[in-house]
């Protein structure tokens, strides 16, 4: 299947300070952000929007219910161990919301014997100011690790649209991190894990100017380990997103929203090549609003079940099903079907074709003033996909062609509703060469969509985007560059579209020891004025310069 891995050694090299800049323009992704740091960005996976990408933190659903979407702008990255992509829709596997794919994000852990000590602090242009330590280790069985991270920005101004303010909008965010494990057996192991981070960000708006957010995502999980033929894993977590917003110092709105997942599952370990899991997980949600919403919970129960096996050599399949019981839509089955076939060592063809649905949010549904509609049906999604990998350890290729089709497409803003259809196609291509000295990176992905009640283009997926990095290690010294760009993409009937641009980052580090280097970035290094979304404006050129301990 369509994968990306990202690295804590990826993350670092690349001097991302946000998981907007890690992601944007990777391979099948497009990432929206609506003025700077902490502001609203979005994630599309393959053309589908924000609402059908399912985020996991450890294993642990998240997001705000009451939008149906994940705020990944609160989610920092000093906390973040890797980060895995898979592209297309994976409702057999995970559940609703996965029309696009899914993003699992791990948190740090303590991965070798004894304790490690990392960290680091910096500074830059437009007040920006951070640091991070963390702690973190494994004595015998137990491994550990506690982190904690600091930072803010003054900002820039987010609109410069006639009517709203001319200053600067500032964000800041503070975090802490625990993860503690227990191993035995054969891949047995408990484990009780937190990330919760505070933020307070400032924007243009007419009757609100500042949010104060506070995320939360616990979870425990465990494993008996393989007992022979069979293995049991049970999770159990909670995510916590609430929000209030004010005018000034004058309270404004609340939006408080909890999801509480369930989930347990049986390996059957049947030959050398083959595993079966059955299992059921279980979704609640609840909201709790200023806002009066007609409804305020509903519960999601499932029974799934999955098989892997390698037949040969040569053939590698994957299958998934599940039928998902919702209190409020009744039932759903999805499924999956993926093989790769290893033609050579180097070569290998890959093909898949999945199902997935997507709820809609509480906002879509019970909205007030007419930007809610009760009677909404879920969307449905088929994605086929086929594609070819060249890898010879050095260097690698891919390119996979897709074709999604989602029925009951829901149209947002005022009186929402399900249209026929929308249609989306595209080819994503993707490879790197990584030598003794060098890093590099590239990621291309084209678009064609159609939203079939009008014709038009889905609103900002633009038809070209990528990305490529670029990193040289001389002796001490290490040079980078990421530069990104996209094509315009639509607005919509009611909007202006969004234009395209191009835009180049500049990074180098000066390794001063084993353990102590300095780092700096220039981001935006031509100073491009540019909005990627039409009235935002994105960040001027500026630099950041920070002293590091460990990795």
């Amino acid at each position: 299947m369509p994968e990306t891995v990202i690295t804590r050694d990826d993350i670092e090299r690349s001097q991302a300070r946000s998981i907007r800049e890690l992601l944007n323009g990777r391979a099948g992704l497009n990432v929206t952000n609506l003025g700077g740091p902490g502001k609203p960005s979005n994630v599309s996976i393959w053309g589908q929007s924000a609402s059908r990408t399912a985020v996991f933190i450890d294993g642990v659903r998240v997001g705000a219910v009451s939008a149906g979407q994940t705020y990944l702008e609160h989610i920092p990255l000093a906390q973040i161990e890797r980060i895995e992509i898979v592209r297309g829709p994976r409702s057999g596997q995970w559940g609703a919301d996965a029309g696009g794919g899914v993003i699992q994000i791990f948190t740090r852990r303590g991965e070798t014997e004894g304790t490690r000590v990392t960290g680091g602090f910096g500074a830059g242009t437009r007040g920006q100011r951070a640091f991070d330590g963390t702690v973190a280790g494994r004595n015998g069985a137990v491994d550990y690790s506690i982190g904690v991270a600091h930072g803010e920005t003054d900002g820039f101004d987010a609109q410069s649209a006639p009517g709203t303010n001319a200053d600067d909008d500032g964000y800041v965010n503070d975090s802490v991190n625990i993860n503690i494990g227990y191993q035995f057996g054969d891949g047995g192991h408990l484990r009780g894990h937190l990330l919760a981070s505070s933020a307070a960000v400032d924007f243009d708006g007419a009757f609100q100017d500042t949010t104060e957010i506070e995320q939360r995502t616990f979870g425990l999980s465990a494993s008996t380990g393989r007992i022979d033929f069979w293995q049991l894993r049970a999770r159990a977590g909670r995510h916590i997103d609430d929000q209030d917003s004010f005018k000034g110092d004058v309270f404004a709105s609340r939006f408080d929203t909890q999801r509480d997942t369930l989930f347990i599952a049986n390996d059957f370990f049947i030959g050398p090549s083959t595993t079966v899991t059955l299992g059921a997980d279980q979704t609640d949600d609840k909201l709790s609003s200023t806002t009066d919403y007609e409804e305020d919970a509903r519960g999601n129960q499932a029974l799934f079940a999955q098989a892997n096996t390698q037949l040969g050599d040569k053939l590698d399949i994957q299958v998934a099903l599940r039928r998902d019981f919702n209190e409020q839509f009744g039932t759903a089955n999805t499924g999956s079907l993926d093989l790769a076939y290893a033609l050579t060592e180097a070569w290998t063809l890959t093909a898949g074709h999945g199902s997935a649905f997507t709820a809609p949010s509480f906002n879509l549904l019970y909205y007030p003033f007419g930007y809610g509609n009760p009677d909404l049906e879920p969307e449905r999604t088929r994605t086929t996909r086929a594609g070819v990998t060249w890898n010879d350890h050095i260097r690698s290729l891919g390119i996979t062609g897709f074709r999604s089709k989602v029925r009951n497409f829901i149209t947002s803003g005022e009186n929402p509703g399900n249209v026929d259809q929308s249609e989306i196609r595209g080819i994503e291509l993707q490879g790197s060469l990584n030598g003794d000295d060098w890093r590099t990176g590239l990621s291309v992905t084209y678009l064609s969509t159609e939203d079939a009640s009008t014709g038009y283009r889905l609103v900002r997926q633009p038809r070209w985007a990528g990305r490529v990095d670029l990193d040289r290690d001389v002796g001490a010294f290490s040079v980078g560059t990421t530069i990104r760009g996209q094509s315009n993409s639509s607005g919509g009937q009611w909007a202006a579209d969004n234009q395209g641009f191009i835009t180049a980052d500049l990074r180098g580090s000066y390794r001063v020891n084993a353990e102590w280097r300095i780092e700096m970035q220039v981001e935006n290094v031509f100073d491009r004025d540019y909005q990627a979304v039409h009235g935002y404006n994105q960040a001027p050129r500026g630099v950041f310069v920070s002293l590091r301990y460990g990795r």
